[in-house]
């Protein structure tokens, strides 16, 4: 009988990163386990080396899966929906309706390890300027690889999409809480300013979200009243 592979130096790592050593579906899963059962544990195994490969492969593929699946409850809900609303004439037309929608879920999972490997190193990026202006990373033996990695397996939140509806919300909120028990980690930072990093850019968001609604329906008010003032006048 062969002997396995030893293990890496440094203490255990995360089972994804000894993939070699356990094969690639069983570590897949037991990475998964980890991080949604004891997410402090899993990001404690992380280590500062060069492998990025690593991290970015397992985001790829769970973020891929949450995507496979969000797609699929679109065009389940999104198919019901329209036969609702139209009755028979919509169950009959309901195949004509739902081929776009699988061309278009077919398009999204080809092209998403491009989009997902851009958005993933843009939004690292501002986490980690984020958690640099916080003071979060000054004591940090990592610097911006321990983020991406971070941001990378924070991804295993993409299962949350099985949940119909509420799987977006879900999603968002596993993600935030990941990344900062990761960034804590990581970083070697208190939890209260890994969190402010975490929290700055969905201020942002939020703040640029509420400035676009408030200016929209600032617009329409002001349409309406013109509108209603032209009828009102002999």
């Amino acid at each position: 009988m062969a002997a396995s592979a030893p293990r890496p130096p440094g203490g255990d790592r995360l089972p994804w990163e000894e993939r070699d050593r356990l094969g690639l579906v069983e570590a897949l899963f037991q990475t998964i386990r980890l991080l949604v059962t004891d997410p402090s544990n899993a990001f404690s195994r992380l280590r500062p080396d060069s492998d990025l490969a690593s991290p970015i492969l397992f985001g790829l593929i769970v973020s891929w899966a949450g995507v496979l699946i969000y797609q699929m409850w679109e065009l389940l809900v999104g198919g019901f929906v329209r036969s609702m609303i139209g009755g028979i004439e919509g169950m009959e037309g309901l195949g004509g309706a739902f081929a776009p929608g699988v061309i278009w879920s077919i398009g999204t999972l080809v092209v998403w390890p491009i989009v997902f490997v851009v958005s993933l190193f843009i939004s690292a990026g501002i986490l980690h300027l984020c958690l640099m202006i916080v003071g979060a990373t000054s004591d940090s033996p990592s610097g911006f690889e321990g983020t991406l990695k971070v941001v990378s397996y924070s991804q295993v939140a993409g299962i949350a999409n099985v949940v119909p509806m509420m799987g977006f919300f879900l999603v968002a909120i596993w993600i935030l809480i990941l990344e900062v028990i990761g960034s804590s980690l990581v970083h070697r930072t208190t939890v209260a300013r890994a969190l402010m990093g975490a929290l700055i850019p969905a201020l942002v968001c939020c703040t640029c979200i509420i400035f676009v609604a408030v200016s929209f329906g600032a617009m329409i008010v002001a349409i309406i009243a013109a509108m209603a003032g032209a009828g009102g006048s002999p």
